[in-house]
């Protein structure tokens, strides 16, 4: 899922090639031709996840319109089998409202806030508040630590799978570098941003993608997806690690 203003792994969505959603609860639901289940969105929880589903997807949680993007926060096949999510269906659009979240708190816990670049924005998600909320109930959960343990090494090369994980994250800080705990704060942008020759302001946006396509060789187009983290992967095996 390098989703937006954070480069990819992919971005989880589509808008501008990058997430966004909308509010209200899906539940499973009746059973559809198919055997497939749908959700539903009645009685829903406003929660950020809510909102960013709002600018994503109309809030609608079980969309397939075949752009490659699927259910209320809009993830790539990629994403959605990297981060677990077929443990509850084959994609995103099968899955519950509630299943969504719980897979949409684990990518952004690794790519943060930007693998939905502009509806995290606009949605005002953070990573706090995005790991706050209960998929189940709605509600926030008391303060616990999210803190993850830091990625230290990639342990030897990369699996080149575009999906961007902390260890993909942790051979960019070495390029870079940087310290390496596995998350990209804006230093680690920067300084990625230096290594591929675009202005160091810490946002990772289509300038600076197209600037790392070209220097990794993926397609320039500025899109950040799977195929430009694979390519990176590459990269990074060739050169870095």
């Amino acid at each position: 899922m390098f989703s937006t203003n954070d480069f990819p792994d992919q971005p989880v969505s589509r808008r501008g090639r990058r997430l966004r959603i909308a509010g209200g609860a899906v539940v499973a639901g009746s059973p559809v031709a198919g055997g497939f289940v749908v959700a539903s969105t009645a009685g829903a929880a406003d929660t950020v996840w809510d909102r960013v589903a709002t600018c994503e997807s109309t809030n609608n949680w079980s969309i397939n319109t075949g752009n490659g993007y699927y259910g209320g926060l809009q993830f790539s096949f990629q994403t959605w089998k990297g981060f677990g999510g077929q443990k509850y269906a084959y994609t995103a659009d099968r899955a519950s409202r509630a299943q969504q979240i719980e897979i949409a708190q684990e990518v952004l816990k690794v790519q943060g806030p930007g693998a939905w670049p502009v509806c995290s924005v606009r949605a005002g998600l953070t990573v706090a508040n995005g790991l706050a909320v209960d998929p189940y109930t709605g509600t926030e959960r008391p303060s616990r630590d999210t803190t993850r343990p830091p990625v230290t090494s990639t342990d030897g090369k990369l699996v080149v799978d575009g999906v961007r994980g902390p260890k993909t994250n942790a051979g960019i800080e070495k390029w870079g570098g940087r310290p390496m705990n596995g998350y990209l704060d804006s230093a680690d942008k920067r300084a990625l941003q230096r290594r591929v020759g675009a202005s160091p302001d810490g946002i990772i946006g289509p300038m600076t993608t197209k600037a790392l396509q070209r220097k990794v060789g993926a397609d320039v187009d500025g899109a950040r997806g799977p195929q430009t983290t694979t390519r990176l992967q590459t990269y990074l095996n060739n050169n870095v690690l």
